[in-house]
């Protein structure tokens, strides 16, 4: 029975090392829910950092643009700044013609279409007035071929009928 006692032994040292494994996996665990948690309050406060030196920024550059005093070490960043709204002007005229130019480029693409659609409708009437035209003619023709063949269809029975009152005459004289 040696070798069962010593396998019991394993598994309760093997059980205990279990334990303590999962209670070190717990603390590193809530350890790093703790420096996570921090680490969020601090980007927090950086972002409350940010607001605080936008105000600060705004409200010099707000005095710069009335004409009021402001640090020279300042000036050079308002200006700096006063060159990019500037640029952003221009660049929001650009905007605009190139907008009217496309406006203009879609007006007569529009008016294009336009005429050449009428210039379509234009030639399919006529188009369907020559077919109309091409059927009447036809019709015609059908209606000429057709009086034809009564008429000669009608003389024939007029033959058949002198040949067989000729015959019926001979027959009974």
């Amino acid at each position: 029975m040696g070798f069962f006692d010593q396998l019991g032994d394993v598994a309760k040292n093997l059980g205990a090392a279990a334990g303590d494994l999962a209670k070190q996996v717990s603390d590193k665990t809530n350890d790093a829910l703790e420096i996570s948690k921090l680490n969020s309050k601090i980007s927090a406060e950086r972002v409350e950092i940010e607001k605080e030196k936008k105000k600060i920024s705004e409200t010099l550059i707000e005095k710069f643009a009335k004409g009021e005093e402001v640090p020279e070490e300042i000036k050079g960043f308002c200006e700096a700044i006063k060159e990019h709204f500037l640029n952003i002007d221009k660049l929001n005229e650009e905007i605009e013609k190139v907008k009217n130019t496309v406006g203009k480029k879609a007006e007569e693409v529009k008016d294009a279409a336009v005429e050449k659609a009428e210039e379509v409708k234009e030639a399919v009437a006529e188009k369907a007035e020559d077919v109309a035209e091409k059927a009447e003619e036809v019709k015609d023709k059908a209606v000429d071929t057709f009086n034809e063949a009564k008429e000669a269809v009608e003389d024939k029975v007029e033959d058949v009928k002198e040949d067989i009152k000729e015959g019926v005459d001979n027959i009974q004289n």
